[in-house]
């Protein structure tokens, strides 16, 4: 795949993208998969091909997998081509300047095709079972958006983190708001592409917690989650996978508080904002004596 000097060779430019999709010739016919697994990925080449690698062993066939690089130093495209990923016509790469998780995540939207949405941390890796479960779930349940449990592997070990059911998109958006551990994982949510499109994707004024923001939006549009109590993600804990930025997402925390808290009494916001302060700093804490 590189060219004469051992470069990859330059991407294409088409419409509303810096770069074009790897794999889909002009020639071939529109795909419509049921769900389009969306990764955006910098950097991180061993962790994105396990998780690529795990969406193709599922037992599900109706998917394409959507790969944004966001400006990695080494591009994905080196990464795939040695893991003899490049050739899958389902995988769909875009290579673009880093502007962010947002930008990236968006630029996943703008060209996925699939009426579903699945996302997919680089570092994390689906079941074999995961887009089955969900296709079924989102079947019966008339969802059009689906959170699930998932696995935790840290140190060797391994456990099931079991989340909550909410009856009301209100309950969840307080819960959102109060709880020490967010009450949802965004790795493994699947969402409807239109209603996603329509509440107008990721926020890129935010770099960080983007995903918190965006479920709180839609919480506030009425939108209710649902609750796949099935793990359909393996979350490998990792150095790089703790957030160093505790106190400068606590900011975002006290905006995103602001914004979506709407309080009926006096002072509750306020409240609210000093439950967050006090669990962020808990957990910097034992962060810190962990090391």
């Amino acid at each position: 795949m590189a060219g004469g000097d051992g470069r990859p060779p330059a991407y294409p430019e088409v419409p509303g993208v810096e770069s074009a999709p790897v794999g889909l010739l002009p020639s071939e016919p529109p795909l419509t998969p049921a769900i389009s697994v969306c990764i955006a990925v910098r950097d991180r080449p061993e962790l994105l091909v396990k998780a690529i690698r795990s969406v193709l062993a599922g037992r599900f066939d109706d998917y394409e997998v959507v790969v944004v690089d966001d400006g990695s130093v080494v591009p994905a495209q080196e990464s795939l081509a040695e893991a003899g990923l490049l050739a899958d016509q389902r995988i769909r790469l875009v290579r673009r300047r880093p502007r962010g998780i947002s930008a990236a995540r968006n630029t996943a939207l703008s060209v996925a095709r699939g009426r579903w949405i699945t996302v997919l941390d680089s570092d994390d890796e689906l079941s074999e079972d995961a887009l089955s479960r969900i296709q079924e779930f989102l079947a019966t349940s008339g969802a059009s958006w689906v959170y699930t449990d998932y696995q935790e592997l840290v140190a060797g070990s391994e456990r099931t983190i079991r989340l909550p059911a909410y009856p009301s998109a209100s309950r969840m958006r307080w819960s959102i708001l109060t709880r020490p551990r967010l009450p949802f994982k965004h790795s493994g949510m699947s969402m409807d592409r239109n209603l996603l499109v329509r509440l107008g994707g990721y926020d890129e004024r935010l770099p960080i917690k983007v995903d918190v923001e965006l479920v709180l939006r839609a919480l506030s549009h009425g939108v209710r989650p649902r609750h796949l109590a099935h793990p359909v993600v393996r979350f490998r804990r990792h150095p790089g996978s703790v957030s160093r930025k505790r106190f400068a997402g606590l900011a975002v925390w006290f905006d995103l508080i602001d914004r979506y808290s709407r309080p009926r009494l006096p002072g509750l916001a306020l409240g609210v904002k000093v439950v967050r302060a006090t669990s962020e700093v808990a957990k910097w804490l034992v962060s810190v004596a962990g090391r």
